[in-house]
């Protein structure tokens, strides 16, 4: 196969070969920026590469991929494209039958508040949407705000450790707090006695649970965060846990492989070691992450924008 390829190549007149070669050139810079996240230089690349070469279907369906985390009307018209001008390619039918799926579900998702537009995605901090992608689609929001129930709090450092993890995704999604259960979209249940039943902790289980509501033509989801009884938590800790929580809400639906997430499956204690002058042992200074970080955030980003997981082509 590749002597016929070489021999292909030989018979292309110069400047048709320079544009191959420009193009492939170009579609590996976008595969590379691809995979480091920067979905809007790897959209530049792969055009390039269309540019140099029109037929070249790999750059175009790349293009399109990358198109949809940097704006959906794009998208669409890339995949909606790539359908047509395939459309009698039988080595790429999958593909085609891909493309096609993908413009009907990015043209039924909802406009989305500011904060999970892709232009808040930061590539420098990357994500984990692979790790959750397949658990989570199910599970984006259409509407906002969205109301969230904290309910009967069993004490005052609960109350203010889930008080203030509202008030920090509150920032970045728009929620409000609602005192009736009945219309809440979000509800934080504190009389669950399952925590101790397989010998999970709160920060150490994914306690939510969605439920719909109503019958199918007015039915709603509904997501119940149980905390787990499991001890008297202080207040940093049920805000970590809160945080985690929320993040399950939200539509994570599965854990960061990092330590420094909020999502990591295990609340983490960070520690800081700080010297003492004329005392040998440092004193250890723990803290629990107070806040998503940006890794969190470009996973929610990037699962709300992105219609259903595929990879990229080679």
């Amino acid at each position: 196969m590749r002597s016929v390829i070489l021999a292909i190549l030989i018979l292309l007149p110069p400047t048709a070969r320079a544009d191959r070669d420009a193009a492939r050139e170009s579609y590996q810079q976008g595969n590379e920026l691809f995979d480091q996240s920067r979905f809007a230089d790897a959209a530049a690349a792969f055009a390039r590469a269309i540019e140099a070469d029109p037929k070249f279907f790999e750059a175009a369906y790349n293009h399109a991929l990358a198109d949809e985390m940097v704006d959906r009307k794009k998208a669409i018209v890339d995949w909606s494209k790539l359908a047509e001008t395939a459309a009698n390619a039988p080595d790429f039918k999958y593909q085609v039958g891909q493309a096609d799926a993908r413009v009907q579900i990015l043209k039924m998702l909802p406009d989305y508040p500011d904060a999970l537009q892709p232009s808040h995605y930061v590539p420098s901090a990357s994500d984990y949407y692979s790790v959750i992608a397949e658990d989570s689609e199910s599970d984006r929001w259409r509407q906002f705000p969205l109301k969230v129930w904290i309910g009967d709090v069993p004490n005052g450092n609960w109350a203010q450790g889930v008080r203030e993890a509202f008030g920090i995704w509150k920032e970045m999604i728009p929620m409000e707090l609602t005192p009736d259960p009945d219309e809440a979209d979000i509800r934080f249940d504190w009389d669950t006695e399952q925590s101790m039943a397989d010998g999970h902790a709160g920060e150490e289980s994914d306690w939510v649970q969605f439920q719909r509501v109503g019958n199918d033509v007015t039915s709603r989801k509904v997501a119940h965060i149980s905390i787990a009884q499991a001890r008297n938590w202080s207040r940093d800790e049920m805000r970590a846990i809160s945080l985690h929580e929320l993040g399950h809400a939200l539509g994570i639906r599965g854990h960061s492989p990092s330590k420094g997430d909020i999502m990591y499956w295990q609340v983490q204690e960070g520690r800081r070691r700080v010297p003492i002058p004329g005392v040998y042992y440092p004193l250890v200074i723990k803290s629990l992450v107070s806040k998503p970080s940006q890794r969190d955030l470009n996973t929610l980003i990037r699962l709300y924008n992105t219609p259903g997981v595929v990879t990229r082509m080679n």
